[in-house]
């Protein structure tokens, strides 16, 4: 059974079919028992305190929607039965079973909706997902070599490399041969699995890449994507490469992200989200539309925790990803028909153009309904709203569960003050027009069709009165509030056990994985770059005038720098260890004390680095890591 347990990642258990006879003989006998249901002991995975340790029983159930699979890559032909995972007591304790619940709370809110608007012949409301996955491959000789990267995940020191990014030739650009043929083996794997790649290309950073799948309902996805990870890894591993899934592996280059482009369909129609060739008179597509601007403006704070997390941090708001502020890109076709609606105006939207190119042989085509803006956090892209600031470690069932609940909330609103209207003697698209115009209205702060990355963003959502969030200690303690708790329970989707169980589960995990990069920085310090810096300062102090005063003073100062920097650093460590991990005393310690102290260690650390001379750096360089060819073989 393959489960996804609260720890981030997923989890697994193998049966074998052996059983031995009375005879002492073994006998391959398979029950179809052992595929719906299993037993993995639950002691060891987090669970919030829904139960304690010595209570141990944890079951998995098959959840039937996603394909069972089977994989090769590790030497021994396994069937995998994906599941869900949950207590002895009931408590979901993972997030698909959330995520199913979801499902089920979209859909009755959506055919609830389409009873009161008079849409007969829904049946079905579902929330389809493509998840696109980013990441970085990395020479195994390299990795092994970087503590920081095998323990944490990323660099936690590294000079900037002579050439970044700054000559945006990495985007799409051709790929690597060595990198090609790894990227083939795992699309070649994933086919196998039922998991069609759609596309794939360079990304902006040099050695990142970008995958994506087609579309598929939002559980399937969200398992499909968390099996793509695993497929990435293992095959990296297969072909001595490591993949990056890290949000920021580099200081200073675009970090990854995981796009989750996310929209709602029904049994007859593919997707509520296409506007169609009458965008102006398409109710479903603006009741839709409605309910997502509804949906983001009073949920700012769950999509923000949705996507939190110690490496997000690291991204959101870093001109590589969207600030942390929560809001709605709708584009010019969209962005004017809602704003006339709201305003009461009259409906008129100009044809959208043929752009002809002064080429007669090149194809014309009608310019799209809107343009992309990379910049927003939740994007309209044409017929499914894309949410850009998932973090490429994450797993998408966190967001796409959000999504589907605050969604299903905003259904429930529009069918209440529709029947509301309704009872007051209007016709049905009467009060379709009246709760339109007044919930656009009341949601056109949550709209920025402008630029995310504009300084003056901030200042002017703050004044629309929208969260800006920036750490995730920040975000929970936020969340935590009883209109949250009764969302989720109202819609049967988290228990009040169950929501508060994850908050704190978030939070210890915020607080180990900074206490682990602290640990793992002052390793890196103390025993390779410490070292590293005296022997290049004896080496400078022992040529006597051929090396200036001044780098002298500077090795010095910055040697010093370091080593009065690891040694806070570990004070800092050991206060941080001494709290609750699952408390918000100890994210905000964390994040206010712990990462502060890091920031400025490395700083001086990323220095010494670029002084020393390039034989004695124990470690590899950002160089050595982003700038060695895929398709050669350096020993």
């Amino acid at each position: 059974h393959w489960f996804q347990p609260l720890n981030g990642w997923v989890a697994e258990k193998h049966d074998s079919f052996v059983n031995p006879t009375q005879k002492g003989q073994a006998l391959a006998h398979f029950k179809g028992k052992a595929l719906i249901g299993g037993e993995p002991d639950a002691s060891s995975f987090p669970s919030g305190g829904l139960r304690a340790t010595h209570e141990a029983r944890g079951y998995t159930v098959w959840d039937p929607q996603t394909p069972p699979f089977i994989l090769t890559e590790t030497g021994d032909t396994t069937l995998y039965i994906p599941a869900c995972f949950y207590s002895y007591t009931g408590h979901a304790l993972d997030r698909k079973i959330p995520l199913l619940r979801s499902n089920v709370a979209l859909e009755k809110s959506g055919l609830r909706l389409f009873k009161s608007i008079g849409e007969n012949g829904h049946t079905e409301v579902v929330s389809d997902s493509g998840v696109e996955q980013e990441f970085f491959i990395l020479h195994e000789k390299h990795y092994r070599r970087r503590p920081d990267l095998v323990i944490t995940g990323r660099t936690l020191q590294g000079t900037h490399p002579s050439k970044g990014q700054e000559l945006n030739d990495h985007y799409f650009g051709p790929i690597p041969n060595r990198a090609t043929n790894l990227i083939i083996q795992v699309e070649r794997a994933l086919w196998k699995l039922g998991i069609p790649i759609a596309t794939r290309h360079q990304e902006v950073a040099p050695n990142q890449f970008e995958m994506a799948p087609i579309f598929e309902r939002s559980s399937v996805a969200s398992d499909h994507n968390m099996l793509m990870m695993e497929v990435l890894k293992r095959t990296g591993e297969n072909n001595d490469m490591q993949i990056l899934l890290h949000e920021k592996p580099f200081a200073n280059l675009n970090g990854s992200g995981k796009h989750n482009n996310w929209s709602i369909g029904t049994n007859l129609i593919p997707t509520m989200m296409d506007p169609g060739d009458d965008p102006a008179n398409n109710k479903l597509f603006l009741l839709t539309v409605a309910a997502v601007l509804r949906a983001v403006d009073v949920h700012q704070d769950l999509l923000r925790y949705a996507t939190s997390g110690s490496g997000n941090d690291h991204r959101l708001g870093g001109h590589e990803a969207p600030p942390a502020i929560f809001s709605v890109f709708l584009g010019a076709t969209v962005g004017t028909l809602v704003r006339q609606i709201a305003e009461g105006k009259p409906i008129s939207l100009p044809p959208a153009p043929n752009f002809d190119l002064g080429v007669d042989y090149l194809p014309r085509r009608p310019q799209d309904n809107t343009d992309r803006n990379r910049t927003s956090p939740v994007a309209f892209t044409g017929n499914k709203f894309e949410v850009r600031c998932v973090g490429s470690s994450q797993q998408p069932a966190m967001s796409n569960l959000v999504l589907n609940t605050i969604t299903a909330d905003s259904f429930n609103y529009l069918t209440k003050e529709i029947e509301k209207e309704k009872k007051n003697g209007k016709t049905i698209e009467e009060a379709i027009k009246v709760i339109l115009q007044r919930t656009f209205k009341d949601h056109l702060r949550i709209i920025n069709d402008g630029d995310g990355y504009a300084h003056t963003w901030p200042t002017e959502a703050v004044k629309r009165g929208l969260l800006n969030l920036k750490a995730t200690p920040e975000v929970l303690e936020y969340v935590s509030t009883d209109k949250n708790k009764n969302l989720f329970s109202s819609l049967g989707v988290w228990s009040v056990d169950e929501f508060e169980a994850n908050v704190r589960i978030d939070t210890e995990r915020y607080v180990s994985q900074i206490h682990l990069e602290a640990q793992s920085l002052r390793n890196l310090i103390d025993r390779f770059i410490l070292p590293a810096g005296v022997t290049m300062y004896k080496q400078y102090k022992e040529s006597g005038d051929a090396v200036p005063k001044s780098r002298l003073d500077k090795m010095k100062s910055l040697t010093n720098a370091i080593s009065e920097g690891s040694d806070k650093l570990a004070e800092k460590a050991k206060q941080l260890n001494n709290l609750d991990a699952s408390s918000l005393e100890a994210a905000q310690y964390a994040v206010k004390e712990v990462v502060p102290t890091m920031r400025s260690v490395r700083a001086s650390a990323d220095e010494l680095e670029s002084l020393v001379d390039r034989k004695l750096w124990p470690l590899p360089s950002y160089e050595d890591m982003l700038y060695e060819r895929h398709d050669v073989n350096r020993k």
